[in-house]
């Protein structure tokens, strides 16, 4: 037998545990009732979000790769709720704009999504919770940097 730490004691697997939770409750909600997965429809959000963003916003607002958000767009494209267009200002950058039926989606989706999840903050402080993870985020982008 080891001396290894429980690490699932851990705050950080905790968090760990907690985000794939919610992701998962959030993909199967979004799929059954709206036909579409959680990391694409973070990108819609993100675009409600920022308005007309570039592609480049978008990774980083999401903190994942160009590429991955490249390969999401596009889908997206195809779908019919995204449009791209050339950036005017900058010849190696696109614009990323909701078509109606994008708007439509991720404006209904989200106000589905917050009723589905109404109830995983039962019981917690949620404005302690908030600054927590602000606190911990902050320590991570101070880590990162």
């Amino acid at each position: 037998m080891t001396d290894t730490p429980d690490i699932t004691s851990s705050t950080a697997f905790k968090l760990h545990r907690a985000t794939v939770l919610i992701d998962r409750i959030a993909d199967d909600y979004l799929t059954r009732e709206h036909g579409i997965h959680y990391a694409p429809f973070l990108v819609l959000l993100m675009v409600r979000v920022l308005g007309e963003p570039s592609q480049q916003a978008i990774a980083r607002n999401l903190d994942v790769s160009r590429a991955s958000v490249t390969q999401r767009v596009s889908g997206l494209v195809e779908s019919g709720l995204l449009e791209v267009t050339p950036d005017p200002a900058d010849s190696r950058a696109n614009i990323v704009r909701l078509t109606t039926p994008g708007r439509v989606l991720v404006d209904s989706a989200w106000r589905g999504l917050e009723h589905h999840q109404s109830g995983l903050d039962a019981g917690v402080d949620e404005p302690a919770l908030v600054a927590q993870l602000d606190r911990i985020i902050s320590n991570a982008e101070e880590a990162l940097s």
